[in-house]
């Protein structure tokens, strides 16, 4: 009987021990099996050319970074010490949807309107339009995110108007006017292109645009209007956090047209994590906005800016 007693600790000592080390490589299999289910949907989601290989530990798909999930799970055999990562951290936050809404500062009551939504937006203002200065600052006073909407060159004979930039214009023009529409913008977090098809589809005025822009700490979503765009990864070469627009809102000036849009722009949330819309200060369109907040509430997508986007992923 006392050599039983005398041992009885040892054994309770070493039973906890090896309860602790399966329940610590338990946990860490369920990681594991986690990371594998998500590189497997991942997979599923590359297609037309959008989702792009990884490189070290980042999974770049539509030009946002997907973060693989720590699956650190170690523990001393003494019990001192227990040092876990929380696998499902990466797995809690909703889907988002960013809405920039294009072509503000033309109009002052459309942009009154825009200011009294709601819900996170994203207003990209026109530099040649007289009050956008005036608008742009009202328009982070009320909270919203303010964009530069950048014109560029169209396939075509559409003007994007005053100051554009265009292909003939060297490196130190297209900066010079670069720099012109940013001061007329003031408090922009970032900028996206106004038309563009065809300078967006050109590597060296691209390149040219966005390498004295590095560093600033801007953000570029590509709004591509042509499929060949290269803009957003010249972007990204150039050290700029860049994003693609997903669903074009009101592409057609429509009620029923703008409604399955933004369904489409909702459903592309949930599938894939975030989703960037793009629509327009129509009237049609303002009127579809002022029911989204609960419509996103409902199907549990989250309403956010670019710059609310880009401050998850840094």
């Amino acid at each position: 009987m006392t050599q039983t007693a005398a041992f009885a600790p040892h054994l309770g000592a070493a039973i906890a021990a090896g309860l602790l080390i399966c329940s610590g490589l338990a946990f860490q299999a369920g990681a594991e099996g986690a990371v594998m289910r998500l590189e497997d949907s991942l997979g599923g989601l590359a297609v037309s050319g959008d989702a792009q290989t990884a490189t070290s530990s980042v999974a770049r798909i539509a030009n946002r970074e997907i973060v693989p999930i720590p699956t650190e799970c170690t523990s001393s055999f003494d019990g001192t010490v227990t040092t876990v990562q929380d696998a499902g951290d990466g797995l809690s936050q909703p889907p988002t949807l960013a809405i920039i809404i294009d072509d503000v500062g033309l109009d002052r009551t459309s942009t009154e309107r825009l200011l009294a939504l709601d819900i996170p937006l994203t207003l990209a203002f026109l530099p040649y339009a007289d009050a956008t200065p005036e608008l742009a600052l009202a328009a982070r006073a009320a909270g919203k995110d303010v964009f530069l909407h950048l014109p560029m060159e169209p396939v075509g004979l559409d003007d994007p108007g005053p100051h554009a930039l265009a292909r003939h214009l060297t490196a130190d023009q297209i900066g010079e006017r670069v720099r012109w529409a940013l001061a007329r913008v003031p408090g922009a977090t970032g900028f996206n292109n106004h038309m563009g098809s065809r300078l967006t589809s050109d590597a060296g005025a691209m390149d040219a645009l966005f390498a004295p822009l590095s560093g600033q700490g801007l953000v570029f979503v590509d709004s591509l209007t042509s499929s060949e765009s290269v803009a957003g990864d010249r972007a990204a070469q150039a050290g700029l956090r860049a994003y693609r627009r997903d669903v074009f809102l009101d592409h057609e000036i429509d009620e029923e047209a703008i409604d399955s849009a933004l369904s489409d722009a909702l459903s592309r949330a949930r599938e894939t994590g975030s989703a960037i819309a793009i629509g327009h200060p129509h009237s049609l369109t303002l009127a579809a906005l002022e029911g989204l907040g609960a419509r996103a509430a409902r199907e549990g997508v989250q309403l956010v800016t670019i710059r609310d986007l880009a401050a998850r992923e840094s």
